[in-house]
Order: C-alpha cells, then structure tokens, then sequence
C-alpha cells in the first residue's frame, strides 16, 4: 500500500477528535492528500454498529465482552475493505481516531487476554499497521472531568458507554496504552494532553512532520 496510516489514541477526554481535525488541517495547507475517519463507525454500515455499541440499549441490558470485541472487529473489517485499504492503495494519509490499539485498551481492561486479541488482530488486519500512532496521554481523574464538561454542553456529543465506565477502568485503559507504547516504540509515540490545545498540536505536529519529510512532502 502506498499512502500512510496514521492512528490517534488514548482516554475519553483526551482531545483527539479536536488534534486530528487541526492535524488534517495543517496537513492540507501543505498539500498533503488526508483523509480523515474513525473507529467504530467509519462507514455506513460501521454507523450501525457504532450505535449498538456505544449508546445504552433501553432494555438495559449490555454486551457480554466477547460479544463486544467481535462487534469491534466487525466494523474494523468492514472499515479497512471499504475505506482505508482502498485510500492507502490511492497513496492518502490516512489519519484515524481510534484503530486497534484502542480495542487492545478497553476491551483487554474488560479482560479480554491478548491472545485472543492477537489471533482476532490477525484475521481482520492481516500485515496492516499503522505507520505511526499517537497516544494523547491524560490522566482519568482530569480526563473524566473533561468528558463531563464536554457532555453537558451543547456541542453535539453525546454520553456513551464508555463516558459512565469508573476512573479505575480508564485508569486501567491508560495504562495499557502506556504497556503498548513501551512495547513498540518504533511506532507509538506518546504525547502529553495535559498542555493547552495549541500546545499539544505542536507536539502533535513535531511527531508527525519528520515521517512527512521522509514520506517525500515538504511540509513546514
């Protein structure tokens, strides 16, 4: 494949829908040909899905773990034949909120052992790997008070699932995105998300620039 995967990690609240919206902007100003999705619901078909695991079903009753993880590898199929497998062969910088690594987060918190996810890993993915991951690092106490802020405002999102889940599962989650950063530092790159929201763009942009340069851009 041709272009570059570039996947966008970490908590609730971190600010990655606001880093990779300002990432493609900067990325376009410099002529670099971006396309942007996410995980889950980064197709038709995935918005479906999306729905079904991240809003509370009136029953009340919720997804049983592995039943979960097999939903996400669902989308994360359909979204890889449908949409990024055929942007990368068309040579796009491909910038995603949320890919693998998150589902290794929060599903292995569930306790989901990572031989599972290896093997379900190598059915969906095959050879695919993003070419570099950033992970925007918060702590859940803070991170958590952001998503509150951010849900009772009137800016369109919406509480999901996840949002409810205790600070001592997203603090099992962050930690588990640290384990995989320290496992493949060649690929993950961590920044903090503590700064303000231009701070963190340039530390986002400082990451992602070099591998640019290397790629044959010329961005600033």
């Amino acid at each position: 494949m041709a272009g570059l995967l570039i996947t966008m990690e970490g908590v609730e609240g971190s600010g990655k829908s606001t880093q990779i919206q300002r990432l493609a902007d900067r990325l376009r100003l410099s002529g670099v040909p971006v396309e942007v999705s996410k995980e889950p619901g980064g197709t038709v078909l995935g918005k479906e899905i999306r729905a079904l695991l991240l809003e509370p079903h009136p029953s009340g009753e919720t997804w049983a773990p592995k039943a979960e993880l097999m939903l996400f590898y669902a989308d994360r199929a359909q979204h890889v034949a449908r949409f990024i497998g055929p942007m990368l062969e068309q040579g796009k910088v491909v910038l995603l909120d949320r890919f693998d690594d998150s589902t290794r987060a929060y599903q292995g918190a569930q306790g989901i052992g990572d031989s599972v996810l290896d093997r379900l890993g190598e059915v969906v993915l095959g050879r695919l790997k993003p070419t570099l991951t950033l992970i925007l690092d918060l702590d859940p106490a803070e991170s958590l008070l952001r998503v509150e802020a951010r849900n009772s405002a009137s800016t369109g999102f919406r509480e999901t699932r996840f949002d409810e889940e205790s600070v001592a599962f997203h603090r099992r989650v962050r930690s588990r995105f640290l384990i995989i950063a320290q496992k493949d530092p060649q690929r993950v790159a961590v920044v903090s998300a503590r700064e303000s929201e231009d701070k963190v763009a340039e530390a986002v942009w400082a990451k992602v620039a070099p591998l640019m340069r290397t790629a044959g851009y010329r961005v600033e």
